[in-house]
């Protein structure tokens, strides 16, 4: 009786699931609009930028390639230690729309990229301001398409998934584990709820108005969130205006991450904030994952692997799980390996979750382009640490 209950269950979940991801994929596909808008408002691009000499380069020069025509390009250097710089001042000094800004010290109390930020939006004339990473690579509309889509949905910020890049095996099966927000979330209710608990941002790419930016308290207001995107976006429905997320494929693109070990350390550092930073949701969320996708799909597996062809309720929940994977993987044009392995890939959730909660809500934190990045182990503390310039590195002792 209790098995039945349990199987009945995990079906009615992962047809939850499958119908999220189909209301969220015709949602991005209504609701996304094409660059059209060529001109118009002065718009600023702001990207910080902190030991990003492999990156800076091929990010700036997309920006500079905009067919917008009134927009200006910022470059925030938090304070680093390469040659990103001096990439960026040999840059501006061919073209007068790009500015490079030397970041000042982190001052106690604030995170490294809300400073940054926070600093580039003080010198930025622009009226729209767009927020991006300086691993992205933007196409020629991407200035474009933000103020397309701010002006068509009456918006006052918006964020979305962009294209993803992956170099290795071992960021196929972590960074995808983004998407999993497409089960969980109904985006096609975020510009319809009033909810701030119903907003969603990536910091890869916010653009934002900058009225609702100063209506808000600016950066000042979330200067200790690990998670500056959600709070921002959280904290812009809170005061009343209005935040949209959707696929912004055609803005940019970014590879995240260079191989295994640096895509867990990155995803680690924040996802334990990004749930409340509380060990509760962390446990809610791994017996989700393992129990509703990690373990099904074994029991599965190995009933094929002893040639026992699976039957049943437990066989319906993981062809409904695999039915609305195989539909994520092929709208984000995630490699197909992400669909093949996908238990792995939430089983790397799981573990990166937890890792994240030791780590960075128990632990001495997470090493991230030289400062220690940790949940504040009480509500005055800051969430990153800045260390000296000869900030430790991965396995050295701080």
């Amino acid at each position: 009786m209790l098995r039945d209950f349990l199987l009945s269950a995990l079906v009615a979940i992962n047809g939850y699931f499958l119908v999220t991801v189909l209301l969220n994929i015709a949602y991005f596909r209504r609701a996304t609009k094409a660059a059209r808008i060529t001109s118009g408002p002065l718009v600023s691009v702001i990207v910080p930028a902190r030991n990003e000499e492999a990156a800076i380069a091929r990010c700036v020069k997309s920006l500079l390639a905009q067919e917008y025509a009134d927009y200006e390009v910022i470059v925030v250097d938090d304070q680093s230690t390469d040659g990103t710089a001096q990439i960026v001042s040999e840059l501006a000094a061919h073209d007068a729309r790009l500015r490079l800004v030397s970041g000042a010290p982190l001052p106690d109390g604030w995170l490294g990229k809300p400073h940054a930020l926070s600093q580039g939006a003080a010198v930025a004339r622009g009226e729209i301001l767009i927020l991006t990473d300086a691993d992205t690579s933007h196409g020629p509309k991407s200035v474009s398409w933000a103020v397309t889509n701010l002006q068509d949905h009456h918006a006052d910020m918006l964020s979305g998934y962009l294209d993803q890049e992956y170099g290795s095996l071992g960021e196929t099966v972590i960074v995808p584990t983004m998407y999993a927000a497409m089960l969980l979330v109904p985006f096609y209710l975020l510009l319809r709820s009033k909810s701030p608990q119903l907003a969603f941002a990536i910091g890869q790419y916010v653009a934002i108005r900058r009225d609702a930016l100063e209506g808000v308290g600016g950066y000042d207001a979330i200067k200790g969130s690990l998670v500056d995107d959600m709070s921002m976006a959280k904290l812009v429905k809170a005061s009343g205006y209005r935040e949209v997320f959707l696929d912004a494929n055609e803005a940019a693109s970014c590879r995240l991450y260079s191989g295994y070990r640096d895509a867990f350390a990155g995803i680690m550092r924040s996802v334990y904030s990004a749930l409340g930073g509380h060990p509760l949701p962390v446990a809610i969320v791994s017996a989700l994952v393992l129990g509703v996708i990690v373990a099904p799909s074994a029991v599965v597996l190995a009933s094929y692997a002893t040639l026992q062809l699976p039957v049943g309720l437990l066989a319906i929940a993981v062809a409904l799980f695999a039915a609305q994977w195989a539909l994520v993987v092929y709208d984000r044009d995630v490699p197909f390996l992400a669909f093949v392995f996908y238990p792995l890939v939430f089983l790397n959730l799981a573990l990166i979750l937890n890792a994240s909660m030791l780590t960075t809500g128990f632990g001495r934190g997470v090493d991230w382009k030289g400062r220690l990045v940790r949940k504040p182990r009480d509500p005055g503390v800051a969430d990153e640490i800045a260390v000296a310039d000869a900030a430790c590195r991965p396995g050295e002792d701080c």
